[in-house]
């Protein structure tokens, strides 16, 4: 039997569940994730009210393909500002890089909340999608959206208002389950130095950075809109460059090899060069993301090049430019090219492979990392109640001639936390669909911030300063191992604390060399490391945004 297209327009909010599936094997004071199903399964309700012939219609759909395989529109993705369709049409300009279009596959198209039609799809592209036929009718001010196979999963409901007026509510399994979490539709040039001075740890923290960086790609390729890569190195001249258009993880791996071989050094530090293969890349990259990462550890030779750089950037429309500096703290140079100031220049100390890894990943995917794991920044956490628990497993032992004797089971204290979470917009919502894809339920960890201001700055810290003075709210022995947030606009700073001792303003507490100032003013809390307390997580989709509840649990950090 032919796939049944399910037409109707949603009404009211979508409900989504993704659905993991993770062992947890826990030992008294620790415990291991094994993840069993990488991609989830993904059941979508909708909602619609219907008229009468509507209704009818609906009762006969579902008795002729009950069994059977659907077609059910992504409402919940749809696009709202394509131009008019007409009957030849065979490409449409929509956004389709926050919309899980895929090719071969299928989208819809509805117009002022009528029924949709179908559209195969042939090619997907960041900004349109192409058709493998003419569009066949003709819309104005069309709503389209991506499309799926699927099958009902559970009875239809149906609810009689009157005669003329019922809602009926489709519980669909969605079939051809892919990861999500990776990068998508962008065009990435990652411009390495290689001059003389990059010699020693600078070079391997370097390759071995960007080369964590492409291991992730490979690890998480798209279904659809696979991405461009450029990786360039550079002196006073391009010392070697390679090119993959539509990368696929056999792309990526044979980049990750090439990585692995060390580099010849030689020259100055010619900014020019580092930017002169950019147009070209960028030009055969169509309407993908465009995002340059530049890495250099030392000022523009000559000085002149620095200002043919910004030149030639200044040929490449719509680009994102990222600086990175490994031990040179004068950023002014480097930021002459970061067009993205809102992250600043970090200064990557030389050798520091983590730390670079962390800050290119953080970078490119658009959420901080610290110790190789996502940090939850969401200013929405902030903005409701947060409910928390404490808890100890114990078990109880009354032999009934005296008192009751309490053994504790596992010696950790377990520490829960609810967290709602809210987007509003196509790009925020895939963004936080990413997320949630890359953390497979509770199979991955990430670090979780008190924002509870435990931290009260008692003096300023340079750059350089390897203690911060606080005011003394906690016992000093708390404080120790305890990774903290210092809440800098756009740049926060991770560090451990390393030791503690008394001081006339307070508590010195020691930490890591800081890379840039931080003023008194600035807010500092605890970081926790978390996991998802649940495999199962529900998305609820409504015309304003997208909303997300999680329970997460506080688990020990048993990296070394």
């Amino acid at each position: 039997m032919a796939d049944l297209l399910w037409p109707f327009a949603a009404h009211g909010p979508a409900t989504e569940v993704l659905d993991w599936r993770t062992d947890v094997l826990q030992s008294d004071a620790g415990e291991q994730r094994l993840s069993l199903r990488d991609t989830p399964r993904e059941v979508l309700t909708l909602s619609h009210r219907l008229d009468g012939p509507k209704l009818a219609e609906a009762l006969a759909l579902a008795r002729r393909g009950m069994a059977g395989e659907w077609i059910v529109p992504l409402w919940h993705m749809a696009d709202r500002s394509g131009s008019d369709i007409t009957l030849g049409e065979t490409s449409l300009t929509i956004a389709a890089r926050h919309a899980d279009y895929r090719a071969p596959g299928f989208a819809v198209a509805a117009s002022n909340g009528g029924d949709a039609y179908l559209l195969t799809l042939a090619a997907v592209h960041p900004d349109g999608i192409d058709l493998t036929a003419t569009a066949g009718v003709a819309l104005t001010h069309p709503v389209i959206a991506p499309a799926r196979r699927a099958r009902l999963l559970a009875p239809l409901e149906i609810e009689h208002r009157h005669a003329d007026l019922g809602y009926v509510t489709a519980r669909f399994l969605l079939q051809e389950s892919a990861d999500l979490s990776g990068l998508r539709g962008t065009a990435l040039y990652i411009a390495i130095d290689t001059s003389t001075s990059m010699s020693g740890a600078k070079i391997t923290a370097a390759m071995a950075a960007v080369r964590a960086l492409v291991d992730e790609l490979a690890g998480t390729v798209p279904p659809a809109l696979r991405n461009d890569i450029c990786i360039l190195l550079w002196h006073e001249t391009v010392a070697d460059m390679q090119v993959r258009r539509d990368a696929d993880r056999q792309d990526l791996t044979y980049l990750s090899d090439w990585l692995a071989q060390p580099p010849v050094l030689r020259g100055g530090t010619d900014f020019a060069m580092a930017l002169s293969e950019a147009q070209g890349f960028f030009a055969g990259a169509g309407a993908k993301r465009r995002i340059i990462l530049f890495l250099t550890d030392g000022e523009p030779y000559p000085l002149g090049s620095a200002t043919a750089a910004v030149a030639l950037l200044e040929t490449i429309a719509d680009v994102e430019v990222y600086g990175f500096n490994i031990g040179l703290t004068n950023t002014s140079w480097t930021a002459m090219l970061d067009n993205t100031p809102a992250d600043g220049v970090p200064v990557i100390a030389p050798g520091d492979t983590d730390s670079l890894r962390d800050t290119l990943l953080g970078t490119l995917f658009g959420i901080p990392r610290y110790r190789g794991r996502d940090v939850l920044m969401d200013p929405s956490v902030l903005r409701q109640p947060l409910a928390q628990t404490l808890s100890q497993s114990f078990e109880g032992v009354d032999s009934g001639l005296g008192p009751v004797i309490f053994e504790p089971l596992r010696d950790l204290v377990e520490h829960g936390s609810v967290l709602t979470l809210k987007d509003v917009g196509p790009e925020d919502s895939w963004s936080r669909r990413r997320w949630l894809y890359h953390l497979r339920g509770r199979a991955r960890a990430f670090w979780l911030p008190s924002w509870g201001r435990e931290l009260v700055l008692q003096q300023e810290a340079l750059a350089g300063d390897d203690v911060l003075i606080v005011a003394p709210r906690l016992e000093p022995s708390d404080w120790i191992g305890r990774p903290v947030l210092l809440d800098l606009p756009g740049q926060p700073i991770f560090r451990e604390i390393t030791g503690t001792s008394l001081d006339p303003l307070g508590l010195r507490l020691g930490i890591d060399p800081l890379d840039r100032h931080v003023p008194i003013t600035t807010p500092g809390h605890l970081l926790t490391l978390v996991r998802l307390d649940t495999d199962r997580v529900e998305i609820e989709h409504r015309p304003a945004g997208t909303e997300v509840s999680l329970t997460v649990l506080d688990i020990p950090d048993l990296t070394p």
